[in-house]
């Protein structure tokens, strides 16, 4: 468990021994928190390993932004690392249709569909209902600034954006995670 820092939002990621990621937030205004005494499932993520290790660091400072933010780094059992980012929901809406199209636009690694595979799994009977989902897949979405320029091009096009926003918005996450 770690916690998850946007700005002045808290919130609180854990992994489960099933692979999965999830972020829980507390909303006493929300009617599933029963007046705050439950956290709510904002989003849910299958990565698939086990994560072993959980640290936060700050992302790297905008030098005309105040909007304070933690990059959630991990690593896993199989020796990968990764992280998890807070983002502005412009970027994610454009990034989330982004990764609707690359879903069925690419081809996949051994033809496996990144929707199913990322879709939070569990053997336990959920409480909260079904996946809440939420978190971008950042593997899928970043093989768009190696595609050739007509693909970026017809992709921006079918989810009406430029392909320099989607552009700008992928380099902003990599200036804000580039530490190492």
């Amino acid at each position: 468990m770690e916690f998850m820092v946007d700005n002045t939002t808290l919130g609180f990621l854990v992994s489960e021994a099933e692979g999965n990621l999830a972020l829980f937030m507390y909303q006493p205004q929300a009617r599933e928190s029963y007046g705050g005494q439950r956290l709510i499932r904002k989003s849910d993520y299958h990565l698939g390993q086990q994560v072993n290790a959980m640290f936060r660091i700050n992302a790297r400072p905008d030098a005309n932004s105040s909007h304070r933010r933690h990059v959630t780094m991990f690593t896993t059992l199989d020796g990968g690392v990764g992280y998890v980012l807070p983002i502005t929901e412009k970027m994610y809406r454009r990034l989330l249709m982004l990764q609707n199209v690359m879903n069925n636009y690419c081809c996949h690694v051994a033809g496996l569909n990144p929707r199913a595979y990322r879709t939070y799994k569990s053997s336990r009977r959920s409480v909260g209902g079904g996946p809440a989902r939420g978190m971008l897949d950042g593997d899928l979405v970043a093989q768009y600034s190696t595609m050739p320029n007509a693909e970026k091009l017809d992709i921006a096009k079918k989810i009406g954006t430029k392909v320099e926003e989607i552009m700008s918005d992928l380099y902003e996450i990599d200036r804000l995670t580039a530490h190492f």
